[in-house]
């Protein structure tokens, strides 16, 4: 118990007006740890709600060890919630894990939660590092499980982490706690179940406290992550800006550098990453690290790696917006986060803005539409005779190529007509005197 409590002063648990879940499956990890907490709640007088997800694997088992976990709220006065997973998701334990953490995130935004205490002891992390090593892990792997940390902005805090399966079992015993016992456990299909009941087994003929061992070893592996973090973070400072990497920087380091900043930024980005992965992003750099417009290599539905010349960056590419917004004369008119106006001109002005400038002076003839591009767009350009597809005039502009969607233009029902800090058309220059100022600017 006083492991728990400082625990809970480490990260100002205690007397706060905050609200916690606890992840309550309702075996023994979980069903010590809440008995735990539900005690010092009541003593310090902060709220816990336990939350169980029914993973609707062993049918009425599944159901009878949700209806236990309830029973336990209900005898102790605490909040419980539950969900049950539907059929059709996929009975494999990573299925299982992204279903968690789903939910996890659900019920810290229903009741607005601080974070979530989770139940991971000494033994779990030993199945972690000895997973992990099995696939090749590099230092950060042997990290192993943290005592805190944050996902998908929710903070999670394990308190038992420094307690052995049988410190567990032992604080249930003691305390009349009746857990669950999943059968599922016991089924050596899974990873983890074959490492505990087989490779772990083995391991303590060599040394009866492999737990304590590996989390030595888990200690030692952050103490050099720290070392390397503290490294990286200089060098950083000098390469990157508004979260984008510098190319030419980033080229410039070594190789072993640039691979660990490639697989810090998988892991910073929450990003499923292997070694191949790794080296597959690092060549699309090198190879596109020459191109104006730049290149997009695709690491998830929505996520974009983007490198041009300049720099490289996590982007998102949201659908295309087809909106578009009809202009019928003068005045301001909002159109996504711009601000359009139109201003009808009296006087010639003595100096015309140059084309990379948001504001311009044209001669136009409504309707005019405000809208982002589509396929077949042309424009003809400032100066030059005939037009030529908006395509390859943002590639003689050098348009980086993932932001090329997300320009407003300004066209008639045919062709482009400005872009604004970018180009206008000829069909509107100014031949004597102009008819209307034109702008764009943040909203």
């Amino acid at each position: 118990m006083q492991r728990i409590i400082a625990f809970l002063n480490k990260y100002k648990i205690f007397n706060s007006e905050k609200c916690f879940l606890v992840g309550f499956s309702g075996g023994f990890d979980s069903m010590c740890l809440l008995d735990i907490l539900t005690k010092l709640s009541k003593e310090h007088h902060f709220k816990i709600i336990a939350v169980h997800l029914n993973h609707n694997w062993r049918g009425d088992e599944s159901d009878k060890e949700e209806e236990n976990c309830k029973n336990f709220c209900e005898k102790h006065d605490l909040t419980f919630y539950s969900e049950r997973l539907p059929d059709s998701i996929k009975k494999s334990e990573t299925a299982a894990r992204e279903a968690r953490q789903k939910f996890f995130k659900k019920c810290c935004e229903k009741f607005n939660a601080e974070g979530i205490f989770l139940a991971h002891n000494k033994s779990d992390n030993t199945e972690t590092v000895i997973f992990r090593i099995a696939h090749g892990t590099g230092v950060k792997g042997l990290c192993g499980i943290t005592e805190y940390s944050q996902i998908f902005g929710y903070k999670i805090y394990r308190p038992l982490l420094s307690w052995s399966r049988q410190d567990v079992e032992e604080y249930c015993k003691t305390h009349n706690l009746t857990p669950n016992n999943d059968s599922s456990n016991s089924d050596t299909k899974y990873n983890r179940n074959f490492l505990r009941h087989k490779v772990i087994k083995d391991l303590k003929q060599i040394n009866e406290d492999i737990d304590s061992a590996v989390m030595r070893l888990s200690e030692i592996a952050q103490s050099e992550q720290n070392i390397i973090n503290e490294y990286l973070n200089k060098i950083r400072a000098k390469i990157e800006i508004d979260n984008k990497i510098k190319t030419g920087s980033f080229l410039e380091l070594s190789y072993d550098v640039q691979k660990k900043f490639i697989h810090e930024f998988f892991i910073k980005n929450n990003l499923e990453y292997d070694a191949k992965k790794i080296i597959e992003v690092l060549l699309f750099i090198q190879e596109n690290s020459n191109l104006k417009s730049g290149k997009t290599l695709s690491l998830t539905d929505n996520l974009w790696l983007f490198v041009n010349e300049k720099y490289f960056a996590l982007i998102n590419k949201a659908d295309k917006n087809y909106d578009e917004l009809r202009i019928e004369g003068e005045g301001e008119y909002i159109f996504q986060n711009k601000i359009f106006e139109i201003k009808k001109i009296e006087n010639t002005p003595e100096k015309f803005p140059l084309e990379t400038e948001n504001y311009a002076y044209a001669n136009l003839t409504f309707p005019l539409y405000l809208r982002t591009r589509r396929d077949g767009d042309i424009i003809n350009p400032f100066g030059m005779q005939g037009s030529m597809k908006l395509k390859k005039y943002f590639i003689n502009k050098n348009i980086e190529q993932y932001i090329r969607d997300k320009i407003v233009l300004l066209c008639n029902e045919r062709e482009v007509l400005w872009i604004p800090g970018t180009g206008l058309s000829e069909k509107i220059r100014v031949k004597k005197t102009p008819l209307y100022l034109v702008s764009m600017k943040e909203r």
